[in-house]
C-alpha cells in the first residue's frame, strides 16, 4: 500500500454502512388459488396471464408488492428491509382471506431469497487496477459495457456491485450480516490490491 492511499484509508471510516433497498422473499400459503375470481374480489389486484402468469397486488404500509400464483407460491417483493416481511405478510394474507380464498391454517413465514443493499465504501476505488490485479479473478469489468465492476464474493453468496466513485450495491445475500460481509471482503480486496484513490 502507498503512503497515499495508507493516509486515505486511515483518514475515513473503517467499515462499510449498508442499507437495504429491496427484500424479495418465498413462500407457498395453500396447493391451489382462483385467481380470477380472487382478482375480481380485490381492490387494485392485477391479474393479466396474457402477460404475467400472477395475480399482483400491491401494498403501501409496507411498500411492497405481493406476486399471487394458482400454485400458492406467494413473493413479497419491493420490501424496504426485512423487518417489514411480518407486517407485509399479514397484510396480504388478510387481503386473500377476505376475497375467499382457503389458505392453510399457518402459512409458513416467507423466507428470503434475496436480499438487495447498497452504501459507500471508504474512498474511491480505481477498478481498472483491482481488475488487473486480480487478473479478473472473481471479477467482471467490461466498462465499455457497464460502468461498474463485478465482483463475486467468495465468503457468503452475494455479489457486489463496485464503482469508481466508491458506491457499492450488494446483490444475492439472504441477510444484511451475509451483504455486510460481502462489502467487508470487496474492501479487502481493494486494499490488497493497493486500489484505493484519493477523495477529488
Amino acid at each position: 500500500m502507498t503512503l497515499a492511499t495508507a493516509a486515505t484509508v486511515a483518514a475515513l471510516p473503517a467499515a462499510v454502512q449498508l442499507a437495504p433497498r429491496n427484500v424479495v422473499c418465498v413462500t407457498k400459503i395453500t396447493d391451489a388459488l382462483n385467481l380470477p375470481a380472487l382478482a375480481a374480489a380485490i381492490p387494485g389486484a392485477d391479474y393479466n396471464p396474457r402477460t404475467f402468469p400472477g395475480m399482483i397486488v400491491r401494498m403501501s404500509n409496507p411498500r411492497a408488492a405481493a406476486l399471487v400464483f394458482n400454485s400458492g407460491k406467494l413473493v413479497l417483493t419491493g420490501l424496504p428491509h426485512p423487518d417489514a416481511i411480518p407486517a407485509a405478510f399479514a397484510a396480504v394474507l388478510e387481503d386473500l382471506r377476505t376475497a375467499g380464498a382457503e389458505l392453510d391454517p399457518a402459512p409458513r413465514q416467507p423466507k428470503i431469497v434475496n436480499l438487495v443493499a447498497s452504501g459507500k465504501l471508504r474512498a474511491p476505488v480505481s477498478l481498472h487496477h483491482l481488475a488487473l490485479v486480480r487478473n479478473l479473478e472473481n471479477i467482471e469489468y467490461e466498462p465499455e459495457q457497464f460502468p461498474g465492476l463485478v465482483y463475486r464474493a467468495e465468503t457468503v453468496r452475494a455479489v457486489c456491485l463496485v464503482f469508481g466513485s466508491g458506491a457499492i450495491v450488494v446483490t444475492g445475500a439472504t441477510t444484511i450480516p451475509d451483504a455486510e460481509t460481502a462489502a467487508a471482503e470487496v474492501e479487502r480486496a481493494i486494499t490488497a490490491a493497493d486500489a484505493w484513490r484519493p477523495a477529488a
